[in-house]
């Protein structure tokens, strides 16, 4: 008898995988954390471009005020 022990992992991985993929719960727990993910991206990125334009506002008014 040969034995693989990638072949075992990778079969017991995939069944592992494809439980968790078919079940219900997990796949509606996924979808949540990717949401909150998606939101805390966006907030951060929103938050990003906030603070960009007042640093470029506080750059034109020094400019202007250097005039």
């Amino acid at each position: 008898m040969v034995y693989y022990p990638s072949l075992w992992k990778g079969l017991l991985i995939g069944g592992a995988v494809a439980i968790l993929v078919t079940s219900e719960t997990v796949r509606k727990g996924i979808m949540k954390c990717g949401v909150g993910v998606y939101k805390g991206i966006k907030s951060s990125a929103a938050n990003l471009n906030e603070e960009w334009e007042d640093a470029k506002a506080e750059v034109m008014l020094e400019k202007k005020a250097e005039k």
